[in-house]
Parts: C-alpha cells; sequence; structure tokens
C-alpha cells in the first residue's frame, strides 16, 4: 500500500484498526461475550478497506491533519 499510495497510506493504516473495533463491538453485540472473543476476524478486508479511503481522500486527510496539528 505505502508504494502505490505513498504519504496517504497513514489514514489507511489509521482507519483499519477503527474499522476492526467496530466489527469486533457487532460480533460481540451479536453472539455474546464468551463467544465473540474467540472469534477470528481476518485483518486483510480492514487494510483493504482503509486503502480505500486513502485512495479517495487521502491526501485531504493528511493536509487536513498537517494544517491542523502541525501548524
Amino acid at each position: 500500500m505505502g508504494l502505490c499510495l505513498g504519504s496517504a497510506v497513514a489514514p489507511a493504516i489509521l482507519a483499519a484498526p477503527d474499522h476492526r473495533r467496530f466489527d469486533g463491538v457487532v460480533i460481540i453485540a451479536r453472539k455474546g461475550a464468551q463467544a465473540g472473543r474467540k472469534t477470528a476476524v481476518p485483518f486483510g478486508p480492514f487494510l483493504a478497506l482503509g486503502a480505500l479511503l486513502a485512495v479517495f481522500a487521502g491526501s485531504e486527510l493528511v493536509d487536513l491533519y498537517v494544517n491542523h496539528f502541525l501548524h
């Protein structure tokens, strides 16, 4: 992803765990705490979702971060 997205890969890497966390909450809500914690969830689809976010809005998100937090 870094080779194709350049500096816009940061939003992809930061968005993937957030999407996975939401999915984990949904799984625990549907299956219960005990069974939900034992359910394996692959990380690849979440990285792909983050990459799509980076392709469509990555440079804008990087600019927003730089302008808001680093200036």
